[in-house]
């Protein structure tokens, strides 16, 4: 049998936020253009027999937070210090039924915006993050989420 690495991000969710553990939600890729979260539409039905909406904004949100998480974890590994990530504003546009599994893809912000992000923490111990993330299934955009993150030293 294979052993299978869990991502760092997949195991401090679900310790840490138990709604990401009670979701399923799993790391599919994290590389230096996106975060991708999945979650099992089993888990996250509704009624209807398709993915509950709150679940569909969690898995947004939570790629969103994964994405920041993994930028203080790189920047503070040496530094060793404390950091809190909150959600400060979201917005969601429901477009489409979600039929199957779920998954979440969250694009790394540019490299001018992390510099500026980076800036204002070091400067005020606190900084603001704008990200956009989306639901998609088979290609098509099912629900769209921008949120804003600060995080606080």
């Amino acid at each position: 049998m294979k052993s299978v690495k869990v991502p760092a991000l997949e195991l401090f969710l679900h310790e840490m936020i138990p709604l990401a553990k009670a979701m399923g939600v799993g790391v599919e890729v994290s590389d230096a253009k996106a975060l991708v979260l999945t979650a099992p539409k089993e888990q996250n039905r509704n009624s209807l027999n398709t993915a509950f909406g709150g679940s569909l904004v969690s898995l947004a949100t939570l790629a969103g937070y994964g994405v920041v998480w993994e930028l203080m974890k790189e920047e503070n590994a040496a530094a060793k210090s404390e950091w809190r990530i909150v959600v400060k504003e979201s917005r969601a546009a429901y477009r489409r039924p979600v039929l199957g599994d779920l998954r979440a893809i969250c694009e790394r912000p540019a490299q001018a915006a992390i510099a500026e992000f980076k800036d204002a923490l070091a400067r005020y111990g606190q900084a603001k993050l704008k990200l956009k993330a989306a639901v998609v299934e088979n290609g098509v955009t099912a629900v769209d989420v921008t949120a804003a993150f600060v995080v606080i030293r």
